[in-house]
């Protein structure tokens, strides 16, 4: 039988000349990369945040924590029924007539006596549109971002618990 021979697939021969030439040219473009690297490490200022230490200031409009502030709610369920996902629980009961009149800071009286607000930041989906819709503006997004939780659970928040009760301190503006 005869054999057949396979041509190896041909390759130029790298002369001393082409190798001097490749290693010029990966040199210099490794230089030229680092420059602009350098560049940028010597000739900037620094904009890294050191967190925890240093905490960016997040601008007045940006949507994070929801807050409701229960002492000017007024339980019109405005917000759960303008919510997307549903994450908004509100239970409320009339109140008595002969139980003193009271009234938010906006002077809209209160006719119902607030049981229940809870809303679900697991479901939250951050769309405003809850806060949009409340006649009293009770309802806010607030610039607190550090609320992160290891468990689902925790992150339905009751607003009626007093330790929920106690942002308003540092909410509430007015």
């Amino acid at each position: 039988m005869e054999t057949i021979h396979l041509k190896k697939a041909i390759q130029p021969e790298l002369t001393i000349a082409q190798w001097f030439k490749n290693v010029y040219y990966a040199v210099k473009s490794t230089a030229v990369g680092m420059g602009i690297t350098f560049k940028y490490v010597w000739a900037r200022p620094v904009v890294t945040i050191e967190y925890p230490e240093v905490r960016e200031e997040l601008p007045a409009n940006s949507r994070s924590r929801l807050y409701n502030d229960a002492e000017n709610c007024i339980s019109c369920l405005q917000c759960a029924v303008s919510c997307p996902v549903d994450c908004i629980y509100i239970a409320a009961v009339k109140r008595p007539t002969d139980a003193p009149k009271i009234k938010t800071k906006d002077g809209t009286p209160i006719r119902l006596d607030l049981k229940q607000y809870t809303i679900d930041t697991a479901l939250c989906m951050y769309c405003g549109l809850c806060t949009t819709v409340c006649p009293t503006e009770c309802l806010t997004h607030t610039t607190d971002y550090e609320y992160a939780s290891y468990t689902l659970a925790s992150m339905k928040y009751d607003y009626l618990a007093p330790d929920i009760r106690a942002w308003r301190t540092r909410i509430v503006k007015s």
